[in-house]
């Protein structure tokens, strides 16, 4: 248990530290990664930088060997299936909530640490349900008899 709440906060403060980079912010402290920041602030932008954030520390976790081999098809489905929400709660806050101004700026920003949190949960039941844990050896008492 204490390991997969450790793999699960590294894995979002990872997706926060990432998300921040390549979202930039308004006096550019650094300069824009092509094809991976955002050229405007549209949704299909943000769906994109999320994916990408997602994708970059997937494959750094992989690189460094942190993600085995059963978490493969569980994050696969997470990297599709997180940005694809991504609209709907944009909608949401939008359109169903009516945010504006302040209110609206607090809501996007409170999904940069609830999307990856929704991430991690989402992989950590995919793996136990594509994964089921392997039955024990059963134990042979032949030699008793």
């Amino acid at each position: 248990m204490g390991k997969r709440l450790l793999r699960g906060l590294s894995f979002v403060v990872a997706n926060v530290i990432v998300m921040i980079v390549l979202h930039g912010n308004s006096r550019q402290f650094w300069p824009k990664i092509p094809y991976l920041s955002l050229r405007n602030e549209s949704t299909l932008e943000h769906t994109r930088l999320l994916f990408n954030t997602l994708m970059l520390v997937t494959i750094g976790q992989a690189l460094i060997g942190k993600l085995p081999r059963e978490r493969w098809l569980p994050r696969g489905i997470v990297l599709a299936a997180l940005p694809a929400s991504l609209p709907a709660l944009i909608f949401f806050g939008q359109r169903v909530l009516r945010l504006q101004g302040d209110a609206a700026e607090r809501y996007n920003l409170s999904l940069v640490p609830l999307l990856p949190i929704a991430a991690t949960v989402l992989e950590e039941i995919l793996v136990d349900r594509l994964n089921p844990p392997s039955a024990e050896p059963h134990a042979d008492y032949s030699h008793l008899v």
